[in-house]
């Protein structure tokens, strides 16, 4: 783990983007859904997390010039109209950087508990079934597999993996 962390401007800048990106049904969830983009952006890369920090204030700084605010200060609409000029941009970093900011954010939101329940969504049932039917259908292809996987080494006669598995597991 790289150990990123949002920076307190980082964080104001999520924090303000989650009205732009997710839902409103989202909305009440913006401190949760910018931890978790903490937590992801912290499982990635070093060098990833300070590429994204530096894009973060660079968007914040980006809206003086036009608004005469930083970006998290923008109204509803403003900050609206901003992350659109970032997603078609000038440049293609401005493009790139604010589809990720999308796509992990989007990311985010859509995996908060309270998100997946209130569109609906409980894939556990099918997940179970399928996999009964799978286990099923499939029973006596997976035990020839095993069996084989489990079957005396032909190069190293008298070794057993599964022994050989318990022994070092």
């Amino acid at each position: 783990m790289s150990g990123y962390r949002h920076s307190a401007t980082g964080r104001r800048v999520l924090e303000s983007l989650v009205t732009v990106v997710c839902p409103p049904e989202a909305h009440g969830l913006a401190s949760a859904i910018v931890d978790h983009m903490e937590l992801t952006l912290a499982a990635s890369p070093p060098m990833l997390g300070r590429a994204f920090a530096t894009g973060l204030v660079a968007y914040d700084l980006g809206a003086l010039p036009l608004h005469g605010r930083r970006a998290h200060k923008l109204s509803a609409e403003r900050r609206e109209r901003y992350f659109a000029s970032w997603e078609h941009g000038p440049t293609p970093l401005h493009t790139q950087f604010s589809h990720a900011i999308n796509q992990l954010m989007s990311l985010s939101c859509y995996e908060m508990p309270a998100m997946t329940e209130r569109l609906g969504y409980h894939p556990a049932p099918w997940i179970d079934e399928v996999t009964r039917r799978r286990l099923t259908v499939y029973r006596d292809d997976v035990r020839r597999q095993e069996a084989q996987i489990l079957a005396p080494d032909p190069l190293r006669p008298g070794v057993y993996v599964g022994k050989r598995r318990r022994e070092v597991g």
